[in-house]
């Protein structure tokens, strides 16, 4: 079986950047080519700022400040790379991005592998715009990659068939599974984006009532985002300082030593207004591989990676009352803690290791490119 040469075509606008990329560049075993700066990428990965710069300014020029005309400047810049490194496959990081970059794939006869992570066929107005981009991918030789499970139905109404989806989150590495929690530390963690669909208001909202009955109690967020500001001032206004820690971005050395240090993982993962939508937060099944139970919600795959009442436990959107109340549960009790804690390490290691992830695309690899 030949062994092809994939080229990752990553949006990242100045870099490549998000985890299904790293560990595609880490580790996935076919020689890799990466581009990034766009849906239709053409910076090679290592592309200094400076040279960007240079380029995009020549570009523009170049078009004479038409869209339209530096659109074709670039897709011609994509094909001529394709030719250049003899490509046998492209694998899209996004859905829009493996429908941008279909029709120069088309010309050349390339076939196409595209993840699909939530907000690219959630969103009301990515998913408007790119509806028919989506179904002529569809309709070309084209495997996607969803990583939740309520993502195939979509995909199945725009197009793709049964024997094109390949259901696969992205899993946690092994170094998660060698964490043990502190069970007896009566600290809660948070670790993501500060925006809608994370609902970060209403983690903090439920943890002040925590704090009622168990004042020892503390929080550490990790993250930023648009709600960042509006979050610390919630803080303050509930007179809570003091107890919960905003740490900002943190690597993947303090994300490990967050997890030793905790007793609970929560996410209030809620459809925002615009309907954007989490697919699967890669965050819940590293912290459920770290032995830390998980309190969040019934919201995208979160459904597939937790199971409720076994592993941590899951309410409706937006139901901050069961959300203290099973929060409550937890701390009253160190070794239910420690039972889902455990159980839910289990679980994730037999579904949704990294290796597993990785085996999964590789073998879809292999499938379409000898096909």
């Amino acid at each position: 079986m030949k062994k092809p040469k994939i080229l990752i075509a990553t949006p990242g606008l100045n870099k490549p950047m998000g985890p299904f990329v790293r560990n595609y560049i880490e580790n996935l075993p076919f020689e890799k080519v990466v581009l990034f700066g766009g849906f239709v990428p053409y910076f090679y990965m290592g592309t200094s700022l400076r040279k960007q710069k240079i380029t995009r300014y020549f570009f523009t020029a170049l078009s004479l400040m038409n869209n339209k005309r530096l659109q074709k400047i670039i897709r011609k810049r994509f094909k001529k790379i394709l030719l250049k490194e003899k490509i046998d496959c492209v694998i899209g990081d996004y859905l829009v991005t493996g429908a941008a970059v279909r029709e120069v794939c088309e010309e050349l006869n390339i076939p196409i592998v595209a993840n699909v992570l939530g907000y690219e066929i959630n969103k009301e107005d990515v998913l408007k715009g790119n509806t028919n981009n989506y179904s002529k991918l569809a309709k070309y030789n084209s495997l996607v990659i969803p990583v939740a499970k309520n993502m195939i139905p979509k995909l199945k109404n725009l197009g793709f068939r049964d024997e094109q989806i390949i259901y696969s989150p992205i899993g946690a590495k092994e170094d998660f599974f060698r964490i043990t929690p502190s069970y007896d530390s009566y600290r809660f963690l948070a670790i993501g984006r500060f925006t809608d669909t994370k609902s970060p208001q209403t983690s903090i909202k439920a943890f002040a009532k925590i704090l009622e009955k168990f004042p020892q109690a503390r929080f550490v967020f990790a993250g930023h985002g648009e709600l960042y500001d509006e979050c610390k001032q919630l803080i303050k206004d509930l007179q809570i300082s003091d107890k919960i820690d905003l740490v900002g971005w943190i690597d993947q050395e303090e994300q490990i030593k967050l997890f030793r240090e905790s007793a609970i993982f929560i996410q209030h993962s809620v459809t925002a207004n615009n309907g954007d939508a989490e697919g699967t937060p890669v965050v819940i099944i590293e912290a459920s591989a770290a032995g830390l139970p998980v309190v969040s919600t019934k919201h995208g795959g979160i459904v597939d990676t937790i199971i409720d009442g076994q592993t941590g436990f899951l309410v409706e959107e937006h139901d901050l009352d069961s959300m203290v109340e099973k929060m409550i549960f937890l701390l009253e009790d160190q070794n239910v803690m420690k039972e889902l804690g455990q159980k839910g390490k289990e679980f994730i290691r037999e579904n949704f290791s990294l290796n597993k992830h990785l085996n999964d695309v590789s073998q879809t690899i292999l499938k379409i490119t000898n096909s």
